[in-house]
């Protein structure tokens, strides 16, 4: 639904790679020239007409590690995973979050990534931006969770996830949020 091509239209099936997303992580790789620091968007490549190519990782690169900044924005995050099964299932959708929330409840910043619903882990940075400096609430909440899905293009097979993603958005965020009282 997000980031699709003519080419695919597949979803990510990684749990961590969402979390670490939504984390900002950074992903360090060793190439024949040096190393290399990469953020998660920067790592992963959206399918276009190449969906073969995930990452950027070329012949003879070598993740050797990697980082997470020790921020405050992240003492508060959470992820949420929903599935059909119990056990070893991939998400239908999964939302990772970071909420970084004054004494007058006003959302400083915020990180939220998406799963099963991109073709990479998805940065919902639509989202972000209304998030970031608005009243932390269900109402914020619902209205960031309507952003992340601009742009998305559904099938009939998938178009159920849209409204299951963004319930999974608003539960995080009220979950960071109580966190926060």
């Amino acid at each position: 639904m997000l980031g699709t091509s003519e080419s695919c239209i597949a979803t990510h099936a990684s749990d961590m790679a969402v979390a670490l997303a939504a984390l900002d992580a950074t992903v360090i790789v060793m190439r024949a020239d040096g190393e290399v620091r990469l953020t998660l968007d920067q790592f992963y490549r959206l399918p276009e007409e190449r969906p073969e190519r995930e990452t950027v990782l070329e012949r003879g690169d070598v993740i050797v590690a990697v980082e997470l900044a020790p921020a405050p924005l992240y003492r508060r995050s959470h992820y949420l995973k929903l599935r059909d099964r119990a056990s070893y299932e991939f998400a239908l959708v999964s939302a990772g979050a970071s909420l970084e929330i004054g004494h007058d409840g006003t959302i400083t910043r915020s990180r939220l990534a998406l799963g099963g619903v991109g073709t990479v882990p998805w940065r919902a940075q639509d989202a972000e931006r209304v998030l970031d400096g608005g009243q932390a609430g269900p109402e914020l909440f619902r209205r960031a969770a309507d952003a992340a899905f601009t742009g998305a293009v559904t099938t009939p097979y998938n178009a159920f996830k849209v409204e299951l993603a963004k319930r999974a958005i608003v539960r995080v965020l009220e979950t960071l949020a109580a966190s926060a009282s």
